[in-house]
């Protein structure tokens, strides 16, 4: 009988637990476990640059994959750099495995002896399902089996487990391995919990009672794989549809019952649909900022809510709904279409003209987004940015990734239909700047599909170092910037309430593509739009990854940002000053006369609904 290493039953240990990719850093006293997970035959590891882009990474794989993931990293400041990713899969639950090294011996409270002896777990208890510390290198194959079960429950979310550095150390009998194989990845299943019949048939009441019905669908429609419920829900009883930013591509925008891109973005057709419609069916919705929360002053104070969640936690956290349903969202929307089937019900006698009201508002936002990106701007419009590289999504059955502030924004406004699945965006938590170690993870994860990743020119900062990796691991992914020299969603608050008081939100002119060629990518820079189609197709002939920077005019403002100032500012909003404002607006009033009639167009149709063509279903 021979010994093993602590670092070669840590490896077992995770092989076992069904983890195929490890996304971790290099370091000196991290070194001998990585290379038993190098040597180890089912495990893939991947080194990112620094350890927060190591874990945006890895939860980048989990969501497309749907295979668990784990990130691992060394103590001390480098655990705690994991905290953003694991909070951002937390907010949007995602099974997402932390492993880091830490001290041995109890946390020293008063830092005096050893101040690097502290609490790690601690750290990571707001935002995990589940902590715990090894004891021993024997109780590494149980305690990672229990991760994996906690990661993947009902409620699905990251986990922590602690190792302490001398276990690495240990040695142990051959036995203390766990199984030697065959290895199987771990799936992520959603859990079918059922929705409580009662509950069911209060919600179906409601359903049949309604007016004007609304279905509202967010990310866990996705997380339940839940669309084609979702899709045959709305089709068999006529119910217009919106979606969160979370749960873009779970209707095609181009659905006849969809209204159009996701949340404010949507415009006109969003903001009338949450004032007056009676009765909300909101399946996977988190009611987050990106959403009004589900509250005055956007949506509607008499809205009755049916509230679909897989979380206790996410019911009435904002809304109050008159019939909360915890379950997940395919079996409950069966739930639901059997129950209404049972009384007879094929939709209400009154849907019609509801319907049409609201397919003509998105045909009217349709027509007024379309001549504001065509016409003649000083520079590339955000607008024909987004339309020119959402037609190679289409074309080419590419994957996409969005990263920054106004450009999701855009993207979600101009880029065409998506499918199921084909954009990520991570909406929960510390979103901005983990644009590209997230193309990383979900590049990874289809390795039959290529990536491209919109992102803005000052998300793209935040994680420049692993274009490294990206060119080291030869990923065919193709980074388009969105380049106009500034923080932009804040910058157009600082324009338009704030006398144009420009505080740390102005970029320099950098030539990003200069940038990328440093790291070995293929690059150009455009300045004109009709230049991005010809250089996306020299980033494909390049045949790795590539960068497009895109000159991008800064004085354009996305109409929708100025829902989202509504809600996401309200407190800069609740102490304006008047005069400020009217300084304000007088100083925009070099943008032109166009740019003030097009976001003057929005306030009215969205913001003040004042359409009056849309009642007879014009929606000019």
């Amino acid at each position: 009988m021979g010994t093993a290493t602590g670092c070669e039953v840590i490896a077992a240990s995770i092989a076992a637990a069904g983890i195929r990719y490890v996304f971790t850093t290099s370091t000196p006293r991290l070194e001998p476990l990585l290379e038993a997970l190098r040597a180890h035959p089912f495990i893939e590891l991947v080194e990112a640059r620094n350890e927060s882009a190591a874990t945006v990474m890895g939860d980048g794989y989990v969501r497309r994959s749907r295979r668990l993931a784990a990130v691992l990293t060394d103590d001390n400041g480098a655990a705690l750099s994991q905290v953003s990713g694991v909070t951002n899969a937390w907010a949007d639950k995602i099974p997402l495995l932390s492993l880091s090294l830490c001290a041995r011996g109890e946390p020293d409270h008063g830092k005096g002896f050893d101040r690097y002896r502290f609490d790690q777990g601690a750290v990571f208890q707001p935002v995990t399902l589940w902590r715990s510390r090894l004891d021993s290198i024997a109780d590494a194959p149980r305690a990672l089996e229990e991760a994996v079960k906690q990661a993947v429950s009902y409620k699905m979310g990251p986990t922590h487990l602690d190792i302490p550095f001398d276990l690495l150390a240990a040695e142990v009998e051959d036995e203390a391995l766990p199984s030697r194989g065959p290895f199987e990845e771990k799936r992520v299943e959603a859990v079918r919990l059922a929705g409580d019949r009662e509950a069911v048939e209060r919600a179906t009441a409601l359903i049949a009672d309604a007016r004007r019905p609304l279905l509202f669908l967010g990310g866990g429609v996705h997380a339940s794989g839940a669309h084609e419920e979702a899709r045959l829900f709305a089709e068999r009883f006529g119910i217009p549809v919106a979606t969160s930013m979370a749960g873009i591509g779970t209707l095609p925008a181009d659905h006849e019952l969809s209204l159009g891109s996701p949340s404010y973005t949507a415009g006109e057709a969003f903001h009338v649909a949450i004032k007056e419609a009676d009765v909300v069916i909101a399946v996977g919705v988190s009611f987050s900022g990106l959403e009004g929360f589900g509250l005055l002053p956007l949506w509607s104070g008499r809205i009755r809510f049916v509230h679909v969640d897989i979380s206790p936690f996410q019911i009435g956290l904002n809304v109050q709904p008159h019939a909360p349903i915890l379950g997940d969202a395919r079996t409950v929307m069966a739930q639901l279409a059997a129950s209404l089937e049972e009384r007879g019900f094929s939709g209400g006698s009154g849907w019609d003209a509801w319907r049409a009201r609201l397919r003509g508002l998105k045909r009217g936002r349709a027509k007024r987004l379309a001549r504001n990106a065509a016409g003649d701007w000083p520079r590339i419009h955000q607008g024909r940015f987004a339309q020119e590289i959402g037609r190679f999504t289409g074309r080419d059955d590419l994957l996409m990734v969005i990263d920054g502030g106004n450009t999701p924004l855009y993207g979600a406004m101009y880029a065409p239909p998506v499918a199921p699945g084909q954009v990520f965006f991570p909406f929960g938590m510390s979103a901005l700047g983990g644009g590209i170690p997230y193309a990383v993870g979900v590049q990874l994860a289809s390795p039959d599909r290529r990536v491209l990743l919109a992102t803005g020119d000052g998300s793209f900062m935040y994680n420049v170092q692993e274009l490294e990796t990206i060119k080291r691991l030869d990923l065919p992914i193709i980074i388009a910037v969105n380049n106009d020299s500034a923080w932009n969603m804040i910058k157009a608050m600082q324009d338009s309430l704030f006398e144009r008081n420009y505080v740390g939100t102005c970029l320099p002119d950098l030539d990003y593509a200069r940038i990328a060629e440093g790291f070995g990518l293929a690059a150009e820079r455009v300045t004109r739009a009709e230049e991005i189609a010809p250089a996306y197709e020299r980033a494909l002939a390049s045949g790795g990854p590539a960068l497009i920077d895109v000159v991008t005019d800064s004085t354009n403002i996305p109409d929708s940002l100025l829902s989202f100032f509504l809600v996401e500012f309200e407190g800069a909003l609740g102490g304006l000053d008047p005069l400020r404002l009217a300084r304000s607006l007088w100083l925009m009033r070099d943008i032109g006369p166009r740019r003030m009639l097009y976001l003057a167009a929005y306030v009215r149709k969205a913001l003040l609904r004042i359409n009056p063509m849309s009642r007879a279903g014009g929606g000019r």
